[in-house]
């Protein structure tokens, strides 16, 4: 019964990887897009302007640092996936790097689009194929220590 389901699993995420990949950038644009609502909404209703809300906030000021992380990377994948993700253990790391990532910043959808990403690519035979230059390794590696930085600014704004 398991192997069974265990198979079913294997075909499932063979179909439908590029799926799911292309799940974690329309993620991160989204909840994106869907914080600059919330900022705008909030500047609208308090009748202040974006800097105030910034200055005023740290969290949304750390918070609105995360999204344009997210941007970066999500234009990264988007555009890396356009020309095919190879699946080999390099590119698996990144995505749960990744997962991580989202993780400590309080992105519960992001990470979970990441780890099933990853699931996915784990389930899969690798790739040989690599490309001659990998930008989303530099873009992940910038990012992630970006994200580490705000995951400290935020801890230290929930002590004090």
């Amino acid at each position: 019964m398991l192997n069974k389901l265990t198979t079913n699993f294997k075909k499932i995420a063979l179909l439908n990887s590029k799926k799911i990949y292309m799940m974690n950038y329309l993620v991160l644009f989204i909840t994106s897009i869907l914080y600059g609502i919330y900022i705008f909404t909030v500047s609208l209703s308090q009748n202040i302007g974006f800097q105030q809300i910034l200055k005023s906030s740290p969290y949304t000021a750390i918070m609105f640092i995360v999204v344009l992380l997210n941007l970066l990377v999500g234009y990264a994948l988007w555009v890396k996936g356009n020309d095919g993700v190879p699946n080999n253990k390099k590119n698996r790391f990144l995505l749960r790097d990744l997962a991580v990532c989202q993780l400590i910043v309080g992105n519960i959808f992001s990470s979970i689009a990441f780890l099933s990403t990853y699931i996915t690519f784990k389930n899969q035979p690798d790739n040989e194929t690599e490309s001659h230059r990998n930008s989303l390794t530099g873009t992940v590696v910038v990012a992630t220590i970006l994200y580490v930085l705000c995951f400290f600014l935020l801890i230290r704004l929930s002590i004090h």
